[in-house]
């Protein structure tokens, strides 16, 4: 159903697959781990309304997880411009998880700064953002799906949504799971399903 202006429309969110991890390549250019799609049936069920057309970032990871996803909705797939993870072509492959969530840490503390990487929290916002409205200007159905990367999906849902703590949903987020919003505005849909440390604390 094509949107008509009138009614509020659905955006799902949905995080790729599985990578299959590669320290000779930076992490935009990783393709699926073997197995990464067995989670697709499950991450059906959870969207509701069902997506009537599916975008995608151009790394591979988020293009083959599309082109399953679409597939199994029996409806058609592009990639867009901008909907790219946060730019990680200096971001080494870290040994230790630990090291790899302090970077993080810094990197959600200091939304202005290049602390990792070659874009700031802030810019890499703003770029996914600016994406997601040329991909609902464009596909006019009543509920887009969106393959994309946890990173900027979790900047923007924080954003649109006042007191949700961005590096705390980064950090509770999976692989091939959705976050739905409402568009436009960004309101985020089905927020029970996460945990209470989701909200940010107030003074």
């Amino acid at each position: 159903m094509l949107y008509s202006g009138r009614m509020s429309r659905t955006l799902h969110l949905v995080r790729h697959a599985k990578p299959a991890l590669d320290p000779a390549r930076p992490s935009h250019e990783w393709h699926l781990a073997p197995g990464a799609l067995d989670g697709l049936p499950a991450l059906l069920e959870t969207l509701s309304p069902r997506p009537e057309v599916v975008v995608c970032s151009t790394e591979p990871k988020a293009q083959a997880t599309a082109e399953a996803l679409a597939a199994a909705l029996g409806v058609s797939c592009c990639t867009m411009l901008g909907l790219h993870e946060q730019l990680r072509y200096t971001v080494p492959l870290y040994s230790h998880p630990s090291d790899f969530q302090a970077a993080m840490r810094r990197f959600f503390q200091c939304p202005a700064e290049v602390v990792s990487g070659e874009e700031s929290a802030n810019i890499a916002r703003e770029r996914f953002t600016a994406a997601l409205h040329a991909v609902m200007a464009v596909h006019l159905q009543s509920s887009v799906a969106v393959v994309t990367h946890g990173t900027v999906r979790s900047l923007y849902v924080a954003h649109a949504n006042t007191g949700l703590d961005a590096y705390t949903l980064w950090q509770q987020q999976q692989l091939l799971d959705t976050l739905s919003v409402e568009w436009p505005g960004g309101r985020l849909l089905g927020l029970k399903r996460w945990t209470p440390g989701l909200l940010s604390p107030t003074p």
